[in-house]
């Protein structure tokens, strides 16, 4: 079974700040770190940024903290029975700062955790057992599904987000120097970190979010292909279909067509 010993959320620390615990705690301990940060790990400083989850292991000396802007960050204190070894079943990587794709769920989950430890009642050991369960397993299958750049990339949840929203909303202008405003970066940095950690230049990613959303359309409704045009970004329906033909290798209505006949056999 998983006991929570300590926890709290949305902490916050204002500069100058320093946690030092030089035998570390007695067991083990999560930080979902919601702001730049500096971590001392095995005597290397490491400048981490924003959005970044940690493993502590139990005896390992901590410390982190902030020199010039406020911490803020989500913390659990956590501890095992002998017959537990869900941690060795995992492939959470003690005492490295890792960058989940889906930080705010991961928080959220240690949030309800907190509430729980203050409602004791019914089932509340079984309870709070089962959402620690939630909160490691999905950490560990935010990171074990990403590739280790990415994992380790204090960029990543940043730029994940900003690709979560291109792909949720396609039909918007996704210029690269209003994708570089929206990530503070200038967009020169901004084009070679996003080809860095998604293999693929932000123009084309926003190409390929309208694709999908083009073939969602296409597939699932009667739209006219000009509708479909302007419901995915274009003003100009001539430069939709030749941008669709050459993603697709097919016009759009000859992707609805061998679609539609395949759904009538």
């Amino acid at each position: 079974m998983i006991r929570v010993n300590h926890c709290g959320c949305d902490s916050k620390h204002m500069p100058p700040f320093e946690m030092l615990r030089r035998d570390g705690s007695r067991d083990y301990t999560i930080l979902l770190v919601k702001t730049e940060a500096c971590f001392w790990l095995d005597g290397t400083l490491h400048e981490t940024g924003p959005n970044m989850a940690i493993l502590y292991d139990k005896d390992v000396p901590v410390r982190y903290g902030c020199a010039d802007s406020m911490y803020s960050d989500d913390w659990l204190h956590f501890d095992l029975t002998l017959d537990e070894d869900i941690l060795d079943q995992l492939q959470i990587p003690f005492q490295t700062p890792l960058y989940p794709a889906d930080f705010p769920m991961l928080s959220g989950y240690l949030r309800m955790l907190v509430w729980q430890t203050h409602a004791k009642g019914l089932h509340s050991d079984e309870i709070t057992d089962a959402m620690m369960r939630i909160l490691l397993y999905s950490l560990d299958s935010q990171i074990l599904g990403l590739p280790k750049k990415q994992v380790l990339h204090k960029h990543y949840a940043t730029m994940q987000h900003l690709k979560a929203r291109i792909y949720n909303s396609p039909e918007l202008i996704w210029s690269v120097e209003q994708m570089a405003e929206l990530v503070h970066m200038s967009p020169s940095y901004f084009q070679h970190l996003y080809k860095e950690i998604f293999g693929i230049s932000c123009r084309q990613d926003v190409i390929l979010a309208r694709m999908e959303r083009a073939k969602f359309f296409l597939n699932s409704t009667d739209m006219p292909v000009l509708m479909i045009a302007e419901a995915c970004g274009y003003e100009n329906a001539v430069h939709f279909m030749r941008q669709f033909k050459k993603s697709e290798g097919m016009t759009p209505t000859e992707y609805r067509a061998f679609f539609s006949s395949g759904r009538s056999r």
